[in-house]
């Protein structure tokens, strides 16, 4: 009798393997389908969530073959109302992630509205393919809108930061 128990158990093991094997087969054609531009769900109407609530990103105007996506970034990320977020994205080990981030902490300490934020790539892989992001430290100027209005790749200086941030500054 302990035969039968041992071959119930093999055929129920190689129905799960076989079920397993059959989930991870419709699921890497479905992502292949997405990156090959095949249809991907869009959403019927526009976001009437909360502020503060995640909403995924859109693009905005007509894109060429090739360019990066811009977009409508997730509320958590834009900047604060009335204000503007120098967005760091960044990666576990990267060494010049932690100057970046000194260098946009000291921008934002002397600028009222001004607020920095980090996201890890590894967290957010979708923001690294939509914005094409290529490296680390990436930092953008994010508009309470969530719309990215300028990039600094690698460690910013200060002047160009501030350069860029310009436009934007309330003076007075």
């Amino acid at each position: 009798m302990s035969g039968w128990v041992l071959v119930a158990a093999a055929a129920a093991l190689a129905v799960v393997l076989v079920a397993g094997l059959v989930l991870a087969i419709v699921r890497l054609r479905r992502s292949r389908g997405a990156a090959a531009g095949g249809p991907t769900p869009v959403p019927s109407a526009p976001d009437p969530g909360p502020e503060g609530t995640r909403r995924d990103l859109r693009p905005v105007g007509p894109q060429r073959p090739g360019d990066a996506v811009s977009g409508v970034l997730p509320r958590d990320l834009a900047g604060p109302p009335g204000g503007l977020a120098l967005l760091q994205l960044s990666s576990q080990f990267c060494a010049d992630c932690r100057a970046s981030r000194a260098v946009l902490t000291d921008v934002a300490g002397e600028h009222p509205g001004l607020m920095v934020r980090e996201v890890d790539v590894a967290m957010r892989p979708e923001l690294v393919r939509l914005l094409g992001i290529r490296r680390t430290p990436t930092t953008l100027v994010v508009d309470p809108a969530g719309v990215e209005l300028a990039r600094h790749v690698g460690v910013p200086r200060r002047a160009d930061l501030l350069g860029s941030l310009a436009p934007w500054r309330r003076t007075g």
